[in-house]
């Protein structure tokens, strides 16, 4: 190794975690998952909620897990059968939104729609994808590049402590 080689990052998840995982961005159900690595449902939940710990996004939607997953290096993408379907600069929002927020309430205010309608939204861009799901979709959107390394997101649909708001609003 010379002076410039950085040496890789040491995985934050266990190898147990790590098989459960690499199975949740293919947007497998707990179940699912369970009979593929021969778990019980209980462990595959335990897995993905230490997952969500240790990622440092607690409370979190399975697709803003499997956002975190693949932006820590956790997991590799799922594989794709094809280049990226034409997403409009709204469809590229809204799989954004899905990657980086919980609540249908904070994803329809990104996208502009009320939460109600943020479902809707999400649906559509999953069929236009291809995707199993909303959690597949986001692995799908990190293998075709639509979603690039960034920070680990950090769960954006937790209520902003009043100090910070305050400190926010005097700066």
């Amino acid at each position: 190794m010379t002076t410039t080689d950085t040496p890789p990052s040491p995985a934050l998840l266990t190898h147990d975690q790590q098989r459960v995982a690499a199975r949740l961005v293919y947007g497998a159900s707990n179940q699912l998952i369970a009979r593929q690595v021969n778990l019980t449902v209980f462990t595959v939940a335990s897995h993905l909620a230490a997952a969500r710990r240790k990622l440092d996004v607690p409370n979190s939607s399975r697709a803003v897990l499997t956002h975190a997953l693949l932006t820590a290096r956790e997991v590799p993408p799922p594989s794709t059968t094809g280049p990226a379907p034409e997403f409009t600069e709204h469809d590229r929002q809204v799989i954004r939104a899905v990657a980086e927020h919980t609540l249908n309430s904070d994803i329809g205010g990104v996208i502009g729609v009320r939460a109600d309608d943020a479902r809707a939204e999400i649906d559509a861009v999953v069929a236009k994808a291809g995707a199993h799901n909303a959690v597949h979709l986001v692995g799908l959107a990190r293998a075709w590049g639509i979603l690039t390394d960034t920070a680990p997101p950090r769960l954006r649909s937790q209520p902003v402590p009043a100090a910070a708001t305050a400190t926010a609003g005097a700066a």
